[in-house]
């Protein structure tokens, strides 16, 4: 058997090699997250139930204070389903770049001691949150058809825009995974700029109207990433809207265009995580 040639070390590793040893731990990547969604909550007392009732505490807490305190919402035939889809697609992209930005902070022990892809790390933080907005999506499902919506084919598009969401994820959670292991201070300053970005692409209020009569600012939402996967969202579930060409064009090249800068950027500091 023929042994595998030995790489420099300080050195950045070629692609082809790295995906490759990657590919070849995906068992791992997939395991660890199970792992650790199951072991939530395991020492209270509904247990695994906390996972269904988590979403629709959130969603009854933002009902309660933007629908009917603040009233930012009049308009809206659907408050809760458009609460409900808005707060839960924002908040899987929220926890999940939160998430990968600390996977090589918080597991330098690890880092340090063994040899492996690093990307693996931040991959496993997202798919993570990914396997956690399942019972999102079951809490946002039943939501909507408690409040009327009528199932339509446009329901089943979710998939493949939650597919897409979770590819632009990556991308940014490898991209801060970097930048947090450089420059620890990001890992304060994410979540406030995450929820500021959400609050200006209407997660919470139906920012269309807001921005009437600011045509120009309404053209460059078009292209906001943030907004797109909301809108999109509420639409095909709402509406029974299917996303026009052009929005599946923009939100994939955010997605394909986030994951290969992200992972790239990753990359090229692999040799020096966990270095002191």
């Amino acid at each position: 058997m023929t042994a595998p040639p030995l790489a420099r070390l300080g050195t950045r590793p070629r692609i082809v090699d790295y995906l490759r040893s990657m590919w070849e731990r995906r068992e791992f990547a997939t395991a660890i997250p199970r792992a650790e969604l199951q072991a939530q909550h395991r020492n209270t007392v509904l247990g695994s139930l906390w996972h269904l009732l988590d979403p629709f505490i959130q969603v009854a807490v933002y009902w309660l204070v933007f629908a009917k305190i603040l009233g930012v919402t009049r308009g809206v035939d659907n408050i809760v389903g458009f609460l409900a889809i808005g707060v839960f697609m924002w908040h899987f992209t929220t926890k999940a770049v939160k998430s990968g930005a600390k996977s090589i902070t918080s597991n330098e022990g690890l880092v340090r001691a063994i040899s492996f892809p690093r990307a693996i790390l931040p991959l496993t933080a997202v798919l993570a949150e990914f396997f956690a907005f399942g019972f999102a999506m079951v809490a946002m499902f039943v939501a909507v058809l408690i409040t009327g919506e009528v199932p339509g084919w446009t329901w089943l598009l979710i998939v493949p825009l939650v597919g897409i969401q979770l590819v632009f994820n990556l991308g940014f959670g490898l991209l801060f995974a970097r930048v947090a292991d450089h420059f620890r201070d990001i890992l304060q300053v994410l979540p406030y700029t995450l929820r500021i970005i959400g609050y200006m692409s209407g997660v919470l209020f139906p920012i269309e109207r807001r921005l009437r009569n600011l045509p120009e600012l309404r053209g460059v939402m078009d292209y906001n990433p943030a907004y797109l996967f909301m809108k999109t969202a509420r639409a095909a579930i709402l509406d029974n809207a299917a996303p026009t060409p052009r929005e599946w064009g923009v939100m994939a090249i955010w997605a394909v265009g986030a994951l290969l800068v992200g992972f790239l950027f990753f990359l090229g500091r692999e040799h020096e995580y966990g270095r002191a």
